[in-house]
């Protein structure tokens, strides 16, 4: 299986960031975010996390059909590939995740199963699976809309069992947004003061 993905390494990186997509698929929005997190100074992964099943494709809907194909343990295994092949390249172990949406519960997910992260930052994505809440050794950083009722369903649930297993954590609400605001490519969904915001904070953040 050939594991593709879209690479910006800036000189003297500090750290080292994995990006994870939404359902979607790998797609220009996504190059986009690696890129503006890379001219910030991170070396920067933006796995295709359909590789398993072939890839990405232009079809969006085809996309979201074939990623219920990819199970968490390859997504797991695709983020764990990227943050050690960025880690070789320049020689930092500083190792951060981040992702939106479908890209959001990977987080979540990676973040119960990966041990060498720093920051786990996440955008709107599901909660994990309640009993590897307290497997997570990281910081998190959770971001969720106000208008985003499937998503909610899980959040003060999650949130209080990170409370209670005195893990690392800040979430934050964006009010008047709904799911997905941060996709400047999708005029329906995107919010800007939500977005911009959430970048600066995102960025602070794994700055820390």
């Amino acid at each position: 299986m050939e594991l593709k993905a879209h690479l910006s390494i800036p000189q003297s990186p500090k750290g080292c960031l994995v990006i994870v997509h939404e359902n979607r698929g790998l797609d220009d929005h996504i190059r986009d975010v690696a890129n503006r997190f890379a001219r910030e100074g991170f070396a920067v992964a933006a796995p295709d996390y359909l590789s398993p099943i072939g890839g990405s494709v232009a079809d969006v809907d085809t996309n979201i059909a074939n990623i219920k194909d990819v199970s968490r343990k390859q997504v797991t295994e695709i983020s764990q590939y990227w943050l050690d092949s960025l880690t070789t390249l320049t020689k930092s172990n500083n190792q951060s995740i981040l992702g939106f949406c479908w890209g959001g519960g990977v987080v979540n997910h990676c973040a119960t199963q990966i041990n060498d992260l720093k920051k786990a930052v996440m955008f709107y994505g599901t909660a994990p699976d309640p009993s590897l809440i307290k497997k997570i050794d990281t910081s998190l950083q959770l971001h969720y809309a106000e208008n985003d009722d499937r998503i909610n369903a899980g959040r003060d649930d999650y949130i209080k069992a990170l409370e209670r297993a005195t893990i690392s954590h800040e979430a934050f609400i964006y009010e008047g947004a709904g799911h997905a605001f941060f996709n400047d490519t999708r005029k329906d969904r995107y919010h800007q003061p939500s977005a911009e915001l959430a970048f600066k904070r995102a960025l602070a953040f794994l700055r820390d």
